[in-house]
């Protein structure tokens, strides 16, 4: 066997390993229990007693709200449940008299590749891409984009205030029917956005949970701030409360910032922990 054909065999064997350990690591991700599925439920749920556990025996996951981190004043909604398609759990939550209000969504997922959330996941445990180290904002006019789909300071603060552990942000997404007068909705601006900011919250240690398209609206909610339509609903989970902001100091990111600007016409992020 000549030398450059046993090099070709080990270069070979190298990329099949490769392929193979993104692949094992891609099946590992937080969201292949959700994905399961193509179809799922999302629900948001307000209780009288925000404290108190939902127990959804069926659940893919489920979270209760920390802190709103785009939009105003304190999370309307109390728990978050992602369910499957043919759940029992949303009867009983229709049923039940500590619910005061819901918000209950078929969502098609996204479909994301396996290798694709391995090989993310890998390049960041391997140190092949890091968290920036650079301080917090401390004011808003160092944050590109627009201010309401900005955290405010008062976000910020709260944030950092947080114990440390994985929060997952939960994005409630409406998108303009036209971008900058083209004939272009602004799912596909965003979407371009969402390119660079998959691989951002990965950088920074984060992890992908599912993103989606709402198809239909299986319960209105009863708030009226809550009854005009979202597009879309997407959540990512970051290792602790501040990673996100680490984000922003990433160039590929910050280029795209316009283009998530151009895309929503409005947006809500609600920090959750998963119980």
């Amino acid at each position: 066997m000549n030398i450059a054909l046993a090099g070709l065999i080990v270069l070979g064997g190298i990329v099949v390993l490769a392929i193979v350990a993104a692949g094992t690591t891609g099946l590992q991700q937080p969201s292949r229990r959700i994905y399961r599925h193509d179809t799922v439920i999302f629900a948001a749920v307000r209780q009288d007693d925000p404290a108190l556990r939902l127990v959804a025996p069926d659940a893919l996951w489920n979270a209760s709200a920390q802190f709103t981190l785009i939009g105003e004043g304190e999370p309307y909604w109390t728990h978050y449940l992602i369910l499957p398609p043919e759940t029992q759990a949303l009867a009983a939550l229709l049923d039940d008299p500590a619910v005061l209000d819901l918000f209950v969504a078929e969502v098609e997922l996204t479909a994301i590749p396996t290798i694709a959330l391995g090989v993310l996941r890998l390049r960041h445990l391997l140190g092949m891409t890091r968290r920036p180290s650079g301080p917090m904002p401390t004011r808003l006019d160092t944050i590109a984009g627009r201010p309401e789909l900005l955290p405010t300071m008062e976000a910020i603060a709260r944030a950092q205030a947080q114990p440390d552990g994985p929060v997952t942000m939960i994005n409630f997404l409406d998108y303009h029917a036209r971008s900058k007068g083209d004939a272009v909705d602004g799912r596909t601006d965003y979407l371009l956005y969402g390119r660079e900011a998959f691989k951002a919250v990965h950088a920074v240690g984060g992890q992908f949970l599912f993103a989606g398209t709402i198809t239909a609206m299986l319960v209105q909610p009863r708030s009226p701030d809550w009854q005009a339509p979202w597009d879309d609903l997407a959540a990512m989970i970051y290792p602790d409360p501040t990673a996100i902001f680490a984000m922003e100091q990433l160039p590929a990111y910050r280029r795209a910032l316009g283009q998530r600007d151009a895309g929503l016409k409005r947006t809500r992020v609600i920090a959750t922990r998963r119980y």
